[in-house]
């Protein structure tokens, strides 16, 4: 009774004439896009300055050394646990702790088999984090008849356009040590989530849902271990203009399935659209995402991560950021800072950065969007995960809104790239080198994994350590 009171308020305080007359914003959705404004808005004067507040600058330099880093102390014992001293130590990050991905949905998904290289190569350089596909409409075709193997063709089927084989992705995943997201569990989207054959009567549909989930999870159970289980399903019907088959409180339905069917280790995620950052903002806990997440989880449910997307393919949405009056730090800060009650880890799960204009001018600002965004939500203690959406100019058909890929279509390097490689690879990496002779070594670095190599009476030893906030601050290495 309690939640029906709290909802009822909600809404009822969502529609009140006088919550809009008190400071409440026109949401960027319910703002028509000025017809008269030729090309893209500029990258204007309130907005970089709201990014170059140096206050604002100090809380997130603060928040990436306080969140991202940690102190650890190296000891060096014998086999009988007496401390050894060591000479030429040296300790080099493998690999973060952090999630910084993309979807993989063009993974051998080019003609020439130099583009392939081309990505594979520039998708490794940046990424330790893949989202996987698994769109119920793309992958069972046929009645029962799925689309998981590299060669589908005797089931009478293909491979469709940006929906490769997940045998083949797991293979590379796993070959070149990068962690998988599956996407997407259930997505009442016709258009994407909905096969052709399946009968349009919830009941039938449910029955089906969770047969699909099942065949996933006995194929990529122990491959794949994060999973985006619901996926838009705050966003009303009248959002995508389409009818709704799936059956009542298919959110929760497919979480209990997943849970059923998947190792308990598996991670669940509530994956939201664009708009839940301007609902969180101007609603906070009574927003209907926050309210979704809420019951899902006061039910019962194994709702492990709130995942947020955020694209700019509407206009609207593009000039309120570029003038500053919509997504600025302090709401990006407000709506983290709102799911963080949950105290659930936060995913940002699905991004577009548009250039929003043609050539340079375009890439600056896709590259301004990149470094500022990045850097607040690295910073945030409850963000574990950024996955940015389209990798290449030019693959995304309606998606590919003004070229948002980092990498143009002849695989040369944009901006953004560059921001991402500096950041990741460069400022938020740790690597030392001690000149010093002893059994102990203190030292700061960015969680991830290290390897840590040394000499001890002129023989060579390299070890793998995982030095992040869920291990001890004090690690033991053996010599012999």
């Amino acid at each position: 009774m309690k939640k029906l009171i709290l909802m009822l308020a909600a809404a009822s305080l969502a529609a009140s004439p006088i919550f809009a007359q008190h400071g409440a914003k026109t949401m960027p959705w319910e703002r028509k896009a000025n017809a008269a404004q030729k090309g893209e808005a500029p990258l204007s004067d309130k907005l970089k300055s709201l990014w170059a507040d140096p206050v604002l600058q100090e809380k997130i330099a603060l928040g990436i050394e306080n969140n991202r880093k940690g102190d650890f102390y190296l000891t060096f014992i014998d086999q009988k646990k007496r401390p050894v001293k060591v000479d030429n130590l040296k300790v080099e990050m493998l690999r973060h702790d952090f999630l910084f991905g993309a979807q993989i949905f063009l993974l051998g998904g080019f003609k020439a088999e130099e583009e392939n290289r081309l990505y594979e190569k520039h998708f490794l350089e940046l990424f330790n984090f893949a989202t996987v596909p698994f769109y119920w409409k793309a992958y069972e075709q046929k009645d029962g008849v799925y689309q998981f193997a590299k060669d589908v063709s005797a089931q009478g089927v293909e491979h469709l356009y940006r929906r490769p084989s997940q045998d083949a992705i797991v293979e590379f995943c796993n070959k070149n040590g990068l962690k998988m997201k599956g996407h997407t569990l259930a997505w009442y989207i016709n258009k994407f989530g909905l096969p052709e054959w399946t009968p349009r009567e919830g009941k039938l549909i449910e029955k089906y849902m969770c047969r699909y989930i099942d065949k996933i999870a006995e194929r990529y159970n122990g491959d794949i271990n994060i999973w985006d289980v619901a996926n838009e399903s705050s966003d009303t019907q009248d959002h995508y203009k389409t009818p709704n088959y799936f059956p009542t409180d298919h959110v929760f339905k497919a979480f209990k399935e997943a849970e059923r069917a998947f190792s308990y280790n598996n991670e669940f995620i509530m994956n939201y659209t664009t708009p839940v950052w301007m609902r969180v903002a101007r609603y906070h806990e009574y927003a209907t995402d926050y309210l979704l997440t809420s019951d899902i989880l006061a039910r019962g449910g194994k709702l492990d991560i709130i995942g947020l997307q955020l694209h700019y393919f509407k206009k609207a949405d593009r000039e309120a950021l570029m003038a500053g009056e919509s997504w600025t730090p302090d709401e990006l800060f407000d709506v983290l800072d709102t799911f963080s009650r949950l105290n659930k880890p936060i995913h940002i799960t699905e991004i577009s950065f548009p250039c929003m204009a043609e050539g340079k001018v375009g890439e600056e600002k896709q590259a301004f969007l990149f470094e500022n965004f990045y850097k607040l939500w690295f910073s945030h203690p409850k963000v574990e995960a950024i996955t940015y959406w389209h990798f290449v100019d030019g693959t995304a058909g309606s998606e590919d809104v003004f070229n948002s890929g980092i990498i143009r279509r002849d695989f040369s390097k944009k901006p953004a790239y560059d921001v991402l490689d500096r950041l990741i690879n460069k400022e938020w990496r740790t690597d030392l080198s001690f000149d010093k002779s002893a059994d102990e070594f203190h030292f700061r670095c960015f969680y991830g994994t290290y390897k840590v190599s040394f000499e001890r009476n002129g023989k060579k030893y390299e070890q793998t350590v995982v030095l992040n906030k869920n291990v001890r601050k004090h690690a033991y290495i053996t010599v012999e």
